[in-house]
């Protein structure tokens, strides 16, 4: 049995989705707490690299990437705990002209979420992200969305956790997604996490200095505007979903500045980078090319 129901509950973090995993404290454990708000603020720049359909090369394309969140957890009895915050998110793309792309990609939602513990070593994570995905453009009910997640987490020990999830996303390129994804904390300055958005090892060098390698996806599914395609001849393209993704691999390095702010700075490979209109069959892809990010993260 575990020594503490914290210790299971920030487990459950394990397979976070838009959430984001538990960070390491200064000791290398992850840390979760109930009642506590979290704040990320985020900024990346993908270089540039050629955007190709099929063996067609259009031209060079580069993507700024910019993500804020806020939000608090309220705990209601000793195995429930609600979730509630804000996230904006926006992508800005520098593209050649008269290409099927947009300029920018955004989203603003509102995030709702609960963890409840079911039983000594199982929680239950839900949450739903409702709110507006498009380029914001002419927003219209077509650029509602509202994601679904659900995980169920198995604590088999302090050093290891198992997660079952399940996402459910009518916009997105693949409606429904599962897997089993797991979290291994060998040793109290080494973590392992084997689990999308972001599979990851992590090793604390010192109780303020962290270092990182791994991968991450990004994007998502978005309504383009009612005439996005008329400049560039493609009027089918008016009004659509189109789906971006980019998939990284990388680095970096985590500082903690104060008790409870933290900068991450890394880079690495975007290895893919795609734009897909599913309903069209038209794809975009993009050579591999280097990136940058930045990020502020606090716990209060």
């Amino acid at each position: 049995m575990l020594k503490s129901p914290w210790k299971i509950c920030l487990l459950a973090t394990v397979v976070a989705g838009s959430l984001d995993a538990a960070e390491p404290t200064g000791q290398g454990r992850p840390e979760w707490t109930y009642g506590s708000s979290k704040s990320t603020t985020e900024f990346s720049f993908v270089a540039d690299s050629p955007i190709k359909i099929g063996a067609i090369n259009l031209g060079d394309i580069e993507t700024t990437h910019w993500r804020i969140r806020y939000g608090q957890s309220f705990p209601v009895s000793k195995k429930v705990s609600l979730r509630a915050g804000v996230e904006w998110e926006r992508y800005d793309f520098g593209r050649p002209a008269a290409t099927p792309i947009p300029s920018r990609l955004q989203s603003a939602v509102v995030n709702l979420g609960m963890d409840w513990r079911i039983a000594d070593r199982w929680i239950l994570q839900t949450e739903v992200d409702p709110g507006i995905y498009s380029d914001l453009r002419d927003i219209d009910i077509e650029d509602f969305n509202a994601p679904l997640s659900m995980r169920l987490i198995y604590a088999q020990s302090e050093k290891l956790a198992w997660a079952l999830a399940l996402i459910a996303n009518p916009k997105s390129e693949f409606p429904f997604i599962g897997g089993i994804g797991a979290r291994w904390t060998p040793t109290e300055d080494l973590r392992v996490d084997i689990i999308l958005p972001r599979p990851q090892i992590a090793y604390q060098v010192s109780p303020e200095v962290g270092v990182f390698a791994g991968a991450e996806f990004k994007g998502g599914g978005y309504r383009v505007a009612e005439d996005f395609g008329n400049p560039i001849g493609r009027p089918d393209l008016n009004d659509q979903d189109v789906f971006y993704r980019e998939v990284r691999t990388g680095g970096g390095v985590r500082w903690k500045v104060t008790e409870k702010i933290a900068a991450i700075i890394e880079g690495g490979w975007v290895i893919d980078r795609r734009f897909r209109f599913v309903d069209r069959d038209l794809q975009l892809n993009g050579d591999g090319a280097p990136y940058f990010q930045i990020a502020l993260k606090g716990t209060y």
